[in-house]
């Protein structure tokens, strides 16, 4: 079993009240693990929602902490939350959250999330043909 790590890109996000919205997310959902693993794959990010729910420690019982990347106002900027609630309609991606670092997270452009690790139980991943796994759930 391994402790896997997920990115997610957007071409926007977007903050209004306790939601991010990312816009045009990608259909996939980079994934790795911390060494000594360090395994290296993707999933699909509907598969990932699916996930969020699954297993002794879901995300939906021990919600992940992230950092949002965004540009905004030709800076880029990093937000660090804690996530819930994932809802994937069409390429947006909305999450409710909650402010862990000092700054709440703002809008704009060129967004990517980086979320803390899920425990994934052996089985659930196959190797692809350059040695990345993909994975289904």
């Amino acid at each position: 079993a391994a402790n896997w790590l997920f990115v997610q890109a957007a071409d926007s996000v977007t903050v209004d009240g306790n939601k991010i919205v990312l816009k045009g997310v990608a259909p996939q959902t980079v994934m790795f693990t911390d060494r000594p693993e360090r395994m290296t794959g993707d999933t699909t990010t509907a598969g990932f929602v699916k996930l969020w729910n699954d297993g002794k420690d879901s995300f939906q019982k021990d919600p992940p902490n992230a950092t949002l990347s965004v540009t905004a106002d030709g800076t880029t900027k990093a937000f660090v939350v804690e996530l819930t609630d994932p809802s994937l309609s069409g390429d947006t991606l909305t999450y409710t959250y909650k402010v862990l670092g000092t700054e709440a997270p703002v809008s704009g452009q060129a967004a990517s999330l980086f979320i803390d690790w899920w425990y994934a139980a052996p089985g659930r991943c196959v190797r692809g043909p350059y040695g990345g796994l993909h994975c289904g759930w």
